[in-house]
């Protein structure tokens, strides 16, 4: 089984070396062995397992962010140079559209199969009677802290002892309630003027304020549609420029190259960064079974809530919970692959052997951005996607394409109903159960798996909190302890999430590179350095 074709020292995005199957499988398996061996002897939180676990694995994991923003922005330029001709940007455009497109029915679809899945096994979970034991909490417990989704390092999201959400910095939640309040006023009534003005509103909470906003929140599509634009504008301007220069001066042929050349070196400078950070990143990947030990016990060790009740109550209704969610999450991987394989009219599981190490780092890091560059990788070394449609989908889907999110929403939503049903009237009831809740509870969590942060730690508890009192009137102090327990158990659902998504992303990829690249790929990526000669040679050969 071939995982990695590219060298370590490959000096593109795209040709990343991905790290060795099994010593990655053997980091992975020690990682978790030793962090379920920390939890069951109670000793998670002390001072050494901070700083001989936690420290470390947070610090490598800011580490490959930092490297992977931006580089993805310098490829993106570069990618965006090559945009020559009239007819690229067209196919750009469509490419990009038909991945918007696929990414919405795909997450829509995620969130109705986990809303489908948590209402036929209803009855696996447990009973109102044996959840309020596991509530039993009294209200000052019941605080917990988010991490904002805008800015997971300044600013916070702060689920009172009220049931009040409270962000210091960014206001997207707040944005979801306004959504998810507006879907249920207006929806019905026929004023869709109103529910699509809160939709842009979402849409533009996305996108930050400036480049510095978009490294700091880890947001991938921002950065690679500004570079694109960069690289287009430079290279768009290179030609006008030499057009102007041919015309005037036809004689003054060797010195027009040459001021040419000179206008090219910021491309060139762009090549040299990207070329180092990718040996780096390289580096780190073939390195990484050893350092991935420490990654995924920072992610399995983070601090929970505890819970003053019965262990086997709430053990049983953890359980409960997870079987739910595993077994959707599951079913939507299967119900991905036959779509793949009706819509390609090919065996997808040689493409996703390629995948297993972009898989198993997204496991062990619990975020889709640190796997990205691996994922991309991956991609290209299957031959059947070329780099820059791997390089634009992955990116975009990256952040659109939020399926296991989605259905850990969905599930999770269905959840809370459930267990706080005990203390709602039946009229409350009736209404939270009703087929025009349910779907608007779908749709809404389809506008919130887009803003989930892709970044490490980005929790999809505190997306969840915001809906449930706009949608389904959950009452604020029930609301906050149900949700104090699923932030107590996102460690554990947040790396299956983040892998299923990554999967569910490369198979997009594999669906559109089909039906819009018009032969298959029959080699790897070469070097950006060498696009980006012949891209220079070829225009100063040009209108000679």
């Amino acid at each position: 089984m071939s995982t990695a074709t590219s060298p370590p020292s490959g000096s593109s995005l795209s040709c990343v070396a991905l790290p060795r199957l099994l010593p990655l499988f053997l980091g992975v398996s020690c990682g978790a062995s030793i962090s379920l061996a920390i939890a069951l002897a109670g000793v998670r939180s002390t001072t050494l397992v901070k700083w001989l676990l936690q420290v470390p694995g947070e610090f490598l994991l800011q580490t490959l962010v930092g490297i992977t923003l931006p580089l993805v922005a310098l490829h993106a330029t570069l990618t965006g140079s090559q945009l020559q001709t009239r007819q690229l940007p067209i196919q750009w455009l469509r490419l990009a559209l038909a991945t918007l497109a696929v990414s919405v029915l795909v997450t829509l679809l995620a969130s109705v199969m986990g809303a489908l899945v948590a209402a036929a096994l209803h009855n696996v979970l447990p009973r109102s009677a044996v959840l309020a034991r596991v509530w039993g909490l009294s209200p000052s417990s019941a605080a917990v802290e988010f991490r904002c989704p805008g800015d997971v390092h300044t600013g916070s999201v702060a689920l009172q002892s009220n049931g009040t959400l409270a962000c210091s910095v960014n206001a997207t939640t707040f944005i979801i309630d306004d959504v998810a309040q507006t879907f249920m006023a207006d929806a019905m009534t026929q004023k869709a003027l109103g529910v699509s003005k809160q939709v842009v509103k979402m849409v533009e909470s996305i996108f930050p304020e400036s480049l510095a906003s978009a490294f700091v929140e880890g947001d991938v599509l921002s950065l690679m549609v500004g570079g694109l634009a960069l690289g287009s504008a430079l290279m768009r301007s290179f030609l006008s420029e030499k057009r102007q220069e041919d015309e005037q001066n036809d004689g003054c042929l060797l010195e027009e190259e040459s001021e040419l050349e000179e206008k090219l070196m910021i491309l060139q400078l762009f090549e040299q960064a990207e070329a180092a950070g990718c040996r780096v990143l390289s580096w780190l990947q073939t390195h990484l079974p050893v350092s991935v030990i420490f990654m995924f016990s920072s992610v399995l060790l983070q601090p929970s809530v505890s819970l003053s009740s019965d262990e086997n109550d709430e053990g049983f209704t953890a359980l409960a919970l997870m079987t739910v969610l595993l077994l959707a999450l599951v079913l939507d991987v299967v119900v991905m692959i036959s779509l793949a394989t009706l819509f390609t009219l090919s065996n997808p599981f040689a493409f996703l052997e390629h995948l297993l190490p972009a898989q198993l780092l997204a496991l062990s890091s619990g975020s889709s951005l640190v796997a990205l560059p691996a994922t991309i990788s991956a991609v290209v070394a299957s031959k059947r996607v070329s780099p820059p449609v791997a390089f634009i989908v992955c990116c975009m889907s990256t952040v659109l394409n939020q399926t296991g999110t989605a259905l850990y929403l969905s599930i999770s939503t269905l959840f809370v109903l459930s267990a706080s049903a005990s203390g709602m009237t039946e009229d409350e009831q009736t209404v939270t159960r009703s087929t025009r809740t349910i779907c608007v509870m779908v749709l809404v969590n389809v506008i919130s798996a887009s803003v989930v942060s892709p970044l490490p730690g980005g929790d999809n508890t505190a997306a969840l909190a915001t809906a449930l009192g706009a949608v389904f009137g959950v009452p604020t102090g029930s609301g906050a302890v149900l949700l104090s327990y699923l932030a107590a158990m996102e460690w554990i659902t947040a790396p299956f999430v983040t892998c299923v998504n990554i999967t569910n992303n490369a198979l997009i990829a594999l669906v559109i590179a089909h039906y819009c690249e018009a032969r298959p790929v029959t080699k790897t990526s070469t070097s950006s350095d060498d696009n980006t000669d012949a891209a220079m040679h070829q225009l100063l050969a040009s209108d000679q």
